[in-house]
């Protein structure tokens, strides 16, 4: 998916109130009688009577991936099934996909996030004996296990990196070859960006990956988002530490403008020198047109044990009464195609960092263009234990949300680091429901 579609989506997210409803309780809670016609309002079902129906959320560059991935395989004279791939706008897909499940009509597979997997971890169908999780990076499997049992099957991570321009750090002075990989080295290079250039040094997300950036740095000085109870856990110096930082990007140092628009666009236009994006990123740099290098999104001072941090799409089968042993087959026989045969074109083409051990050490993939720019160096990080994924806790999107609307008020200027720590743990709080 691209960055600008990933922002898209976030926005629209807020847009359509996904703060006001616990996914969980609503499978729990809703009968499907009183659900059934709401899934049939939308004009989305599941099953159908020929093939596989499988849902996915891509767009843009990895969108056209997946759609090729999928044709191969319909095409192919090996396989007895059609799948019938739909594409979910992002905003849509998961209020989509839980109204199918509690209407009775789920598809036979869908994407996931593995963050997501706590509010649905009752209403899938467990793969633990027919794909297991020896055939993944073990820690990418561990997103879709749940009390021992694999509920989701990955086909990727998607971690943070540092993007930065070769041809503004050339302008600015700067070595294009030794990556800004260290707090040090990016001040430096900021610093010199700002000095010698009309370019801003820096950019980096808003809206969720704004708090999924605050988690990364501080849990590279060893602190947390949230307790194991749920608890807001960075009220503490370590907290407050990476929010002024985070907050002194823009009205310290002055390397980032304050309007992330402003950032992007800039970005685009090659007038900005290092960017904190995902693997997604790489089509939108190459789209660009201007060289560019990817290494560790190790900005923060002070971390002893700095991390990046990425999410997983996973695949998963909602349970129903309706499909057939065959069907099921059918449907465990793709994700094993998608998330094995196929998963170093995934990679290579869409730029994700496979979950498939095989596809990681492929000659295809590690011969390709994307692993030399980027993901050689997220398989590093990976490898070297400097990887976390974001918890799959209850009301993900409600409590990310509290975290990340005071961080954007903030680089907006119309909040201090104080009162972002403050109200984003009261908001967590209320998440909740303990205030």
């Amino acid at each position: 998916m691209r960055a600008g579609d990933k922002r898209e989506r976030s926005r629209a997210s807020v847009r359509n109130g996904s703060s006001s409803t616990s996914r969980r309780g609503l499978l729990r809670a809703a009968g499907a009688v009183g659900l059934a016609g709401l899934a049939g309002c939308t004009g989305f079902v599941g099953g159908t009577p020929d093939g596989v129906e499988y849902w996915t959320l891509f767009a843009g560059g990895d969108g056209e991936v997946m759609e090729a991935m999928v044709d191969e395989i319909n095409e192919s004279d090996e396989h007895e099934w059609q799948i019938n791939r739909q594409r979910v706008p992002w905003d849509e897909h998961y209020g989509r996909l839980y109204t199918s499940m509690v209407g009775g009509n789920p598809p036979d597979i869908a994407v996931m996030h593995s963050r997501m997997m706590h509010d649905y971890k009752d209403n899938l169908v467990a793969v633990t004996d027919d794909i297991g999780t020896e055939p993944y990076l073990q820690e990418v499997a561990q997103g879709g296990m749940v009390d021992g049992e694999q509920l989701a099957v990955p086909i990727d991570t998607h971690p943070f990196g540092l993007y930065y321009n070769k041809e503004v750090f050339e302008e600015a002075g700067l070595d294009p070859e030794k990556p800004p990989n260290t707090p040090d080295r990016f001040y430096e290079a900021a610093n010199a960006i700002v000095e010698n250039t009309a370019y801003y040094a820096f950019d980096y997300p808003e809206n969720e990956f704004h708090a999924e950036t605050m988690r990364m740095l501080l849990h590279g000085r060893g602190g947390r988002i949230l307790t194991d109870d749920y608890e807001p856990a960075f009220d503490t110096d370590e907290g407050r530490a990476v929010v002024q930082e985070m907050h002194d990007w823009v009205h310290e140092h002055e390397w980032a403008p304050v309007d992330p628009t402003t950032g992007w666009d800039a970005w685009n236009r090659g007038e900005v020198g290092m960017k904190i994006e995902g693997t997604w990123h790489v089509t939108v740099v190459r789209e660009a047109g201007f060289e560019f290098g990817l290494t560790k999104p190790f900005v923060m001072p002070d971390a002893d044990d700095p991390v990046t941090l990425g999410d997983s799409h996973m695949l998963i089968i909602p349970q129903s009464d309706d499909r057939d042993r065959e069907r099921l087959e059918n449907a465990i026989e793709t994700i094993r195609l998608l998330s094995q045969e196929f998963n170093d074109r995934w990679g290579s083409e869409a730029g994700h960092l496979p979950a498939s051990e095989a596809a990681l050490e492929s000659d295809s993939l590690r011969e390709s263009d994307t692993w030399e720019q980027t993901l050689g160096t997220f398989y590093e990080m990976v490898d070297n234990d400097q990887f976390i994924r974001p918890p799959a806790t209850p009301n993900v999107e409600q409590y990310t949300e509290e975290i990340y609307q005071p961080l954007d008020d903030m680089r907006a200027g119309n909040m201090s680091p104080e009162a972002v720590i403050e109200t984003a743990a009261d908001g967590v709080e209320q998440a909740f429901n303990r205030r």
